[in-house]
């Protein structure tokens, strides 16, 4: 589900370029940090933000809806992390063009 007005459609290679530099970020603090650190979910979403600018919006969908739900279990709905999660979710759908559908 591409559509032809996205980033992703205007510039693939770019967009994978970074969705590849967004999963090398996220598997090196993988390394070091607890899945739920928020480092480590602030590159979860900037993976799944990638994810979604490369045209893969049921893939973005999915991690964001999973992060959100993480750190909304971990941290609260009110912690920055949280936020930032539900902000990735509403970034997505807005590539997706399904902006204004609810979250999780």
């Amino acid at each position: 589900m591409t559509r032809p007005d996205t980033p992703a459609a205007s510039d693939p290679a770019a967009a994978r370029e970074e969705q590849g530099r967004a999963i090398t970020r996220l598997l090196a603090l993988l390394e070091t940090e607890d899945a739920l650190d928020p480092r480590v979910m602030e590159a979860r979403a900037e993976l799944a933000e990638a994810t979604a600018r490369t045209g893969e919006y049921e893939d973005a969908i999915k991690q964001a809806d999973e992060l959100l739900k993480d750190a909304q279990r971990e941290h609260g709905p009110e912690h920055p992390t949280a936020v930032r999660s539900g902000a990735a979710v509403d970034l997505i759908l807005e590539l997706a063009g399904l902006a204004g559908l609810e979250r999780a």
